[in-house]
């Protein structure tokens, strides 16, 4: 099973959105993380960069 963390625009632990992330959903400019225990975080951002073997994604998101 591959998790990933969510970051807000950049990796750093001050930016984490999300930890252990399965499912990544998008419309527009909405961007719905669901992790392992199936709870749903919704932000306004688009998709910056996901390495999915190092288990990162990193979204734009405004501040």
């Amino acid at each position: 099973m591959c998790l990933s963390n969510v970051y807000q625009n950049e990796k750093t632990k001050e930016n984490l959105l999300c930890s252990d992330v399965t499912t990544i959903e998008t419309d527009g400019s909405t961007v719905t993380l669901t992790d392992l225990f199936g709870r749903k975080l919704t932000v306004e951002g688009t998709l910056k960069r996901a390495d999915l073997t190092g288990g990162t994604v990193i979204l734009n998101v405004a501040e």
